[in-house]
């Protein structure tokens, strides 16, 4: 008997039993045999690996997630394509999702749904700082490790999975159920739907059922449209006050009324997990509040020169993104070995995600104010659940004169402050050196990418750039400061400005403004490390520079509701001090 050959994807992942079955893809264990370790490969269905639209975005917004890493994140390892069929590498988790979980024993402890909600949460806060909003929070993508923790699957792909639920024969739509209303009216996602998807995953693992019923698919989306979700504490009376507040303010019909991202719901329910599991690792921070965009310059008008709008539907890598209104509560062990400021704090909480509504209310509807909700000022308030935590000093180590300092090291997505002094990131290549004032901070320092961070907005360094999307398709150019800028003057969807002559550090390059000219996101480009988005509603700046060893894009980009010249005002003094050996 002759023994049937296994599989290998890219020559290197052994399939072995299927494990899962989706709308557009089977999941297989595997092996890794270069690493020798056991991981998921996500295999895309030939229909769906046929359509080259589909292909490509999965690609695309695949490699988007691998940034992502987090300990509530099934990490996404790898992406690409074996022959024709679009493949994604996954960490294994041994244990069950959340659906199996709810179908097998029923609704769940309140303490329980408040530890999943906040691991849950945190994940869908990294994301949301990396600009990389889910779409598709729901039972099956939550998964329930066997160490307890509940980790977040399918960051970046989950809309794809719901186009090709919707266009595939044999599918279904089960996404449905866990719509927020602006999904089920065909507008754009912010992380402030991933907050109500989050909302009624706890709704329904409270009381076994879920929010919203009814007789067709269009009724169960539309049901909740401008409706407010009911009580889990009225289905279920040992469901804790505090806790039925934060599901009710998570499912408030406005965005605007929601917690605005993932850190936002977490630091609510923190105070609500310690309090009922004292063996809870963790430590409550005081929340500072963002300020509405009322206190904010008027939104720039997109350049002129614009073309028609093409949604990119991906979420951007390695870069990020704006203002919001809360920061990622840290573990107490990393906080031991972290110096952070109370002011890069609350700096650090007023950034998040595209497209996102910066106001925070006052008050859900309909929903009495309790200790969980964050008050609407831009002063730290401790929780009255727990003795207060002091928030840390500030310990920013100068920079001693005429010597050049390397970035401080990024945990967990938070970026690291930076005193004054001069800099020359040490990862990043070709090398360059730069003087910072105050307010700077470091949010990325990878080998192509580099990310400097400020309340007015952010300051990205890329090199290595070999692929735009002048078409919303993937295309390869030379790489050379004018071919890159003509490519993004042409990108499809994008306005520009006329290009113009630069020089920094003693290198010649060229300089444009450009901004999306509908309402979403755009790719512009993508190096080996990370993809970069035009966020809309705002203008960017991009250089190309001519150095050795390449071509260094610099993308200097406001916060949400800010303008161009308030960034600009502080990142052209430290592009004027760059240096290229």
């Amino acid at each position: 008997m002759v023994e049937p050959i296994e599989r290998l994807i890219a020559g290197r992942y052994r399939l072995g039993p299927v494990i899962g079955r989706g709308g557009m893809a089977t999941v297989h264990r595997a092996t890794d045999t270069r690493l020798e370790r056991d991981v998921a490969v996500k295999l895309l269905r030939p229909e769906v690996g046929a359509d080259p639209d589909l292909a490509q975005r999965f690609r695309r917004e695949a490699l988007a997630a691998t940034v992502l890493r987090h300990p509530n994140i099934v990490a996404c390892l790898d992406a690409g394509t074996d022959g024709d069929q679009p493949y994604l590498i996954m960490e294994l988790v041994e244990g069950e999702d959340l659906a199996a979980r709810l179908k097998r024993g029923g609704r769940l402890a309140p303490s329980q749904v408040a530890r999943i909600g906040l691991d849950v949460a945190r994940a869908m806060g990294v994301a949301h700082l990396r600009g990389i909003v889910h779409r598709d929070i729901k039972p099956g993508n939550i998964l329930l490790a066997g160490d307890g923790r509940a980790m977040v699957t399918d960051f970046g792909i989950a809309r794809l999975a719901m186009d090709a639920e919707a266009t595939l024969p044999g599918t279904t739509m089960g996404s449905i159920h866990y719509f927020s209303p602006e999904q089920a009216r065909g507008m754009t996602t912010t992380p402030a739907s991933d907050v109500y998807g989050l909302g009624l995953v706890l709704f329904e693992a409270l009381t076994g059922e879920r929010a919203w019923t009814g007789d067709s698919s269009d009724a169960i989306a539309l049901a909740r449209v401008g409706t407010v979700a009911p009580s889990a504490r009225e289905r279920r009376a040992e469901v804790p006050a505090e806790l039925d507040a934060v599901v009710r303010r998570a499912l408030a019909p406005d965005a605007d009324d929601r917690y605005p991202s993932g850190a936002a719901m977490a630091a609510a329910l923190e105070p609500i997990v310690a309090a009922t599991d004292p063996s809870s690792p963790t430590l409550v921070i005081p929340i500072p509040v963002a300020r509405g965009p009322e206190s904010r310059s008027p939104t720039p008008s997109a350049p002129t020169g614009g073309r028609s709008s093409r949604p990119a539907g991906s979420a951007r890598a390695g870069r990020q993104g704006p203002r919001a209104g809360a920061l990622i509560v840290l573990m107490a062990a990393l906080l031991a070995g972290i110096g952070l400021s109370a002011a890069l704090i609350a700096a650090m909480s007023d950034r998040q995600g595209s497209a996102l509504a910066t106001r925070q209310p006052t008050q859900a509807p309909d929903v009495a104010p309790t200790p969980t909700d964050p008050p609407a000022t831009s002063e730290p308030t401790a929780s009255p659940t727990l003795a207060p935590s002091a928030a840390p000093t500030p310990t920013l180590t100068p920079v001693p004169p005429g010597e050049v300092a390397d970035l401080c090291e990024v945990f967990f997505e938070l970026a690291c402050g930076l005193a004054p002094g001069r800099y020359s990131p040490s990862k990043f290549e070709p090398p360059f050196a730069l003087e910072l004032g105050e307010g700077w901070s470091a949010l990325l320092h990878e080998a192509q990418i580099v990310t400097l961070v400020r309340d007015e907005g952010l300051v990205t360094f890329a090199s290595g750039i070999a692929t735009v999307f002048p078409d919303g398709q993937e295309t390869t150019t030379r790489g050379r400061p004018r071919d890159l800028i003509e490519a993004f003057i042409a990108t499809d969807g994008v306005g520009s400005s006329d290009g113009a002559s630069v020089r920094i550090g003693g290198r010649r390059g060229l300089s444009v403004d450009l901004a999306p000219t509908g309402g979403e996101r755009v790719a512009l480009f993508t190096s080996d490390s990370a993809s970069f988005f035009l966020e809309p509603d705002r203008t960017t700046r991009v250089l190309a520079i001519d150095v050795r060893g390449g071509t260094v894009i610099i993308a200097i980009e406001p916060s949400a509701g800010g303008t161009l010249d308030e960034i600009l005002a502080s990142a052209d003094g430290a592009a004027a001090t760059i240096d290229w050996p």
